[in-house]
């Protein structure tokens, strides 16, 4: 049931972990057996802050709404803050050192090609590896917006042309089983 009526799933693994990946195909590939059809895949390796030099810097983030009211800029209430508190920084995070990249972008291109064939999907009339492959880094940012901007962009069309299909719903009415007069008939369900 966990990705039931899935447009998309992310499966994310750990770049600096090679086992991460494998788990993630002996574990977890099953669980989008309940994703609909045509449910698009991304494949994701986290960490590429540790590897990569260029995800080290922090991402800008989203500028501010100017539609802002000098009332809301000058709220003084306290912060309300995490109940979780953030880790400390990782040993290689803080020495500057570049952790061993395990999982390359090819082993993930092979494992999307892999993930193709379980789900029985023709490679050639698919999305191809190269733009569902991605390297990511939670802490700085780095390819996040990417990432989901690109599923948007491939899911929404899909949504939008099911809506407009009129496709049937899985769940029931209630409304539909009830007679013209709004009380509920002997022979109707529910």
């Amino acid at each position: 049931m966990y990705c039931r009526g899935a447009a998309a799933v992310i499966l994310t693994y750990d770049v600096t972990n090679w086992q991460s990946l494998a788990e993630l195909e002996e574990r977890f590939l099953s669980l989008t057996d309940t994703a609909n059809l045509d449910c698009i895949y991304a494949v994701v390796g986290n960490k590429a802050d540790l590897t990569d030099p260029k995800a080290q810097r922090p991402q800008e983030t989203d500028v501010v709404s100017e539609d802002r009211t000098e009332c809301e800029e000058d709220q003084t209430e306290p912060q309300v803050t995490s109940a979780c508190p953030t880790p400390p920084a990782s040993p290689a995070s803080l020495s500057g050192l570049m952790l061993h990249q395990q999982v390359t972008h090819e082993d993930a291109v092979a494992f999307y090609g892999r993930i193709l064939r379980y789900k029985g999907l023709d490679e050639n009339n698919s999305l191809p590896a190269e733009k569902m492959c991605f390297e990511t880094s939670a802490k700085t940012g780095y390819n996040v917006n990417t990432l989901f901007e690109t599923l948007f962009d491939l899911v929404l069309p899909s949504i939008l042309r099911k809506r407009n299909e009129n496709q049937e719903s899985p769940t029931v009415d209630l409304e539909e089983c009830r007679g013209a007069t709004g009380k509920r008939s002997r022979s109707a369900c529910c």
